[in-house]
């Protein structure tokens, strides 16, 4: 369960440099700085916006995958199964983090949300009857 972790990590540290990028990219071309100090005042144009609440978001619902993640190997209860939706799971948020930081077309976005939110609901259902059983 570690691969898919790091993976994890990794697409929040992806994600984290291009907030970071698109910020520069807003100061340089006149946005006031001063927001990214307060967070009040006039906000950043749309594409900077979208990756800041990106990468926001990376630290809600990814924390049950973590949390998931970290139950199965506490329970020594990996099964190949449980494996296979986890990296499902990563998938579908790389899909999103891609699709939420290009197009972001609602759409497509709500519907890979929803489906990497079921994904992870299965594996919370799988660790929890494995763990009653």
């Amino acid at each position: 369960m570690v691969l898919p972790i790091f993976a994890m990590v990794c697409l929040t540290f992806i994600v984290g440099v291009s907030m970071r990028l698109k910020r520069e990219q807003v100061v340089k071309k006149g946005f006031n700085w001063r927001y990214y100090k307060t967070f009040e005042g006039e906000k950043p144009p749309r594409d900077a916006l979208q990756a800041d609440q990106h990468f926001v978001n990376l630290f809600e619902v990814p924390v049950l995958f973590y949390t998931a993640c970290l139950t199965v190997m506490i329970l020594d209860s990996l099964t190949e199964f449980i494996f296979i939706l986890a990296w499902i799971y990563v998938l579908g948020r790389v899909l999103h983090a891609h699709i939420s930081l290009t197009h972001n077309r609602l759409l497509w976005r709500s519907r890979v949300f929803v489906g990497s939110g079921l994904v992870l609901f299965s594996m919370w259902i799988l660790i929890t009857y494995q763990a009653v059983s």
